[in-house]
């Protein structure tokens, strides 16, 4: 199979109009063959002169861009260099792949600037006999050099090679052929954008970025006529349901644009949005496309200071009045009535601007924000209850819990109170309830605390604690502790300290063990200012079930410098006794080492020394600082010695002391019984807290013998009255006696 150039003279002189290809079997032809039904090659070969150039092309396939080089390169050793730029020329607005462009255009390149490298010896050689005439000889000698030459060159140059250079004029001409050469060269080089964008069009035609990329190219090249042409072409090739890499509508507002800005017209651009949105040219398959044609054209009324026409384009285009699938659709385009709104409040009429946003309304195509412009816009011009009707629209379109809700009613409850205030409580009263009652907890505070405040402000202080323990009650659990607290500085401030007990008490119950531990010690903190210390006690004691000691050391912090302040031996050894048994009830929890040490600041408290010396230095006890426990608590752990262990020999001191000072020296006898019990014969030895609660029962049983009095008394003996704490458990018995 070879390939045949069609009217070869012709195209040489036309340009390579008219210049094709075929595929043919000579060899079957010749000997007459047949095919597989019997019938002559001849035929076979009709039907395939008969075939498209696609297909031709489909045939070819990988090979078409070499066939074409070849082809170019057979007429250029034939001479014949036109037909071979008409063959380049056809083979760039033929093929259909980046391959075989490339491979093309470097051939054609590469053979222009052969050409101009060939025009360039040539005139090298001109010159250079000009300068060399001295002789017939020497002329004879490059004469036939250049014969010799030119017949080299008939080869590149064909029937121009014999054209005489022997004058002035011919050499003018020679450099005439050579900045031919050049600008060709040069024009070819500008051209390849185009040429490969017109390759990539060719393999998809509905590409919409590369039709906007050509018109770009033929702008840079400050041809906007071209540019307006592409993308007129682009509207005819386009298939809105093919179109890839943009939108349809982006080609006719590039086109608009160009006409109206590159070339100033117009009246040609008002034309174009004529066409596509009146006439439905331009067959969309999306309505937004269609509605940016329709945002364009009012657009371009609108910097052309026709504002009557715009409104009634834009009054137009959300009529819904088409017969198209992609104009019934404008009806409902929010870019569409977005500009609708915006020329009706500025250009329209009050009654014209109710109506679209009603019309707008009724076909829900309105959004939150068009509500709340429309709400604005009656009340800017005094129809507040046009306005709150408004409002009772949207939100039967925008119901709970939808975002557009939340918003509507907090502009509603506001935009009400601040235009009735007081004035219709009952109505602002059911506004509220209305909203709670259908408002999620996740966002019920705000419009609690806008309740309350308004209760607070216009209506009863006990109506207003109700909503905030209504809130207490609806909230969600993470926002309960800031509910109570807020609902205990409120019944504080209205009904007094006391009337907050029975609201920490629920709140107590209510919250979790987090919250409720530190409500706790809030607790704890009122009724300590209100000097009801046992209350403070039985709170704290409460809360200590809930505060982990680990996790939650400013709880015991606090009940420690309670005891230290409000409290004595025995409480404070009970409040250590409930921190063991909680620790031991929380010991089989496992926490988490960030959740252990992460954040948890260290807690500086007191030891037993010093909270042991604080409660004798307020008590008036005097406290032997050598003297140190041994184990945890205010008394050592060192068992008593046998003598002081008897507590009948400690009442027969006593008695002996009561004997020796008489009647009038009852305290200085108690105070040295005292001392004898704590010291007794060694003054080293403590009191055991627990053996003294553990021997409670022998002490039941000893009755220690009646003491016998001494009318002689001791004087120059100060008397005190001693702590009952210091005795521990030893109960007081007879008259005064200890």
């Amino acid at each position: 199979a070879v390939l045949k150039g069609q009217d070869v003279g012709n195209a040489g002189s036309t340009g390579g109009e008219g210049l094709g290809f075929e595929v043919f079997d000579n060899t079957s032809a010749a000997f007459g063959a047949t095919d597989d039904d019997g019938q002559p090659i001849q035929s076979t070969r009709s039907k395939r002169e008969k075939s498209t150039p696609q297909a031709l092309t489909h045939r070819l396939g990988e090979m078409e861009g070499t066939l074409w080089t070849r082809l170019a390169e057979y007429h250029v050793r034939a001479g014949d260099f036109e037909l071979a730029r008409s063959v380049y020329e056809e083979a760039l607005d033929g093929i259909t792949r980046v391959r075989d462009f490339s491979l093309v255009f470097d051939a054609y390149v590469k053979f222009e600037e052969g050409v101009i490298e060939a025009l360039m010896e040539l005139m090298e050689e001109d010159e250079e006999e000009e300068e060399e005439g001295n002789g017939e000889g020497a002329k004879d000698s490059d004469e036939k050099g250049l014969e010799a030459d030119n017949e080299d060159l008939d080869i590149l140059l064909g029937d121009n090679a014999h054209n005489t250079v022997s004058n002035d004029e011919d050499a003018a001409d020679s450099s005439a052929d050579v900045e031919l050469a050049i600008s060709r060269a040069e024009h070819l080089t500008s051209r390849r954008p185009l040429l490969l964008n017109r390759v990539l069009l060719r393999q998809n035609p509905h590409n919409i970025g590369e039709w906007i990329r050509r018109s770009q190219l033929y702008l840079g090249l400050g041809e906007a006529d071209m540019a307006a042409s592409a993308l007129e072409e682009s509207l005819k090739a386009v298939d809105a349901r093919k179109c890839v890499n943009g939108s349809p509508s982006t080609l006719v507002l590039t086109l608009v644009d160009t006409l109206e800005h590159k070339q100033k017209n117009v009246a040609e651009a008002r034309n174009v949005l004529e066409r596509i949105c009146s006439k439905d040219e331009y067959d969309f398959a999306d309505s937004e496309d269609l509605a940016q044609c329709h945002a364009a054209w009012v657009e371009l009324e609108l910097r052309q200071e026709n504002w009557d026409m715009a409104l009634n384009l834009a009054r137009r285009a959300t009529s819904g009045k088409k017969v198209s699938k992609a104009a019934r659709g404008l009806s409902r385009s929010l870019r569409l009535w977005n500009l609708l709104f915006d020329l009706e409040e500025s250009l329209g009429t009050v009654q014209t601007t109710k109506d679209a946003y009603d019309r707008a309304l009724e076909l829900k195509v309105a959004t939150p924000s068009h509500v709340l412009n429309y709400a604005s816009f009656l009340k800017d011009k005094k129809y507040f209850e046009e306005s709150f009707a408004a409002y009772e629209r949207g939100l039967g379109l925008f119901p709970f819990p939808h975002a557009g809700g939340i918003l509507l009613w907090k502009n509603y409850l506001t935009e009400f109170l601040e235009r009735y205030a007081g004035s219709k409580t009952p109505r602002a009263r059911e506004l509220f309830d209305r909203c709670l009652a259908e408002c999620p907890p996740e966002e019920s505070p705000e419009f609690y605390l806008l309740y309350g405040d308004y209760e607070e402000t216009h209506g009863l202080t006990k109506r207003a604690l109700r909503v905030y323990e209504r809130m207490c009650a609806s909230v969600p659990p993470s926002e309960k502790y800031a509910a109570y607290r807020l609902y205990i500085a409120k019944a504080i401030q209205y009904l007094g300290v006391t009337s907050a007990r029975p609201i920490y008490e629920s709140a107590i119950s209510a919250l979790e063990d987090g919250p409720a531990s530190r409500i706790c010690l809030e607790y704890a903190k009122m009724e300590t200012g209100l000097r009801e210390s046992d209350r403070a006690r039985t709170v704290l004691v409460y809360g200590a079930q809930l505060a982990d000691p680990r996790r939650d050391p400013d709880y015991w912090k606090a009940w420690h410098e309670f005891e230290v302040s409000h409290g004595n031996e025995e409480t404070f050894r009970e409040m250590l006794r409930v921190k063991r048994s909680v620790a031991a009830a929380f010991s089989t929890v496992n926490y988490n080492a960030a959740e252990m040490g992460g954040g948890v600041p260290k807690v500086d408290t007191l030891t037993e020394e010093s909270a042991l010396e604080m409660i004798a230095e307020r008590e008036g006890v005097e406290v032997d600082s050598r003297k140190k426990p041994l184990i945890g608590g205010f008394v050592s752990g060192k068992k008593r010695t046998a003598g002081a262990a008897d507590l009948g020999e400690v009442e027969r001191r006593a008695a002996r002391l009561r004997q020796v000072t008489g009647g009038d020296g009852g305290g200085a006898a108690e105070s040295s019984a005292s001392a004898a019990a704590v010291g007794g014969d060694g003054g080293d030895d403590e009191i055991d807290i627990d053996d003294i609660d553990g021997n409670e029962d022998e002490e039941e049983e000893q009755t220690p013998p009646p003491p016998t009095t001494n009318a002689k008394s001791v004087r120059g003996v100060s008397e005190k009255a001693i702590p009952t704490a210091v005795f521990g458990g030893i109960t007081a018995s007879g008259d005064g006696e200890t």
